[in-house]
């Protein structure tokens, strides 16, 4: 029987249902990988590209979740060795947002907020952006720092 923590409540399974088990085309030409579960050292995330060739290329994308539990983070090379990493976890009830391929934009399917592919908001009621962790690219890995 799964223990509580590991169980996913109904807005968890909202955006994992919106992400799909495969990949997703994204309207700025990357790639959404399904989600996986990575396992942290020290409260840092390494994706290598072997695991993640999405995040090789500009506007490459992967949705990861730290350690198998908590909420889906979306890692994305911006530009050209420029990494971001997104909670997708809305900062207005805390829905999971999803991506609306017609605009390249981050979607809460809850109350309408809209996200930047950056975090930032461009449509309330959300009005902080979603929550960054640092990222950067070490050799053939991506790294996310969650602490």
């Amino acid at each position: 029987m799964a223990r509580h923590e590991d169980r996913l409540g109904r807005r968890e399974l909202l955006v994992l249902g919106s992400w799909g088990l495969g990949a997703l085309a994204v309207g700025c030409g990357g790639k959404i990988e399904g989600l996986r579960d990575v396992s942290s050292e020290g409260g840092v995330l390494h994706l290598t590209l072997a695991d993640f060739p999405a995040l090789g290329e500009v506007g490459g994308n992967a949705v990861v979740r730290a350690d198998g539990k908590g909420k889906p983070i979306l890692v994305r090379q911006e530009s050209e060795g420029v990494y971001v990493a997104l909670s997708l976890k809305c900062t207005h009830l805390g829905c999971g947002v999803k991506l609306d391929e017609a605009s390249s934009e981050l979607a809460c399917p809850c109350h309408g907020s809209r996200f930047s592919l950056a975090g930032e908001v461009l449509k309330g009621p959300a009005g902080a952006p979603l929550d960054r962790y640092p990222a950067s690219r070490e050799g053939d890995a991506i790294l996310v720092n969650l602490a």
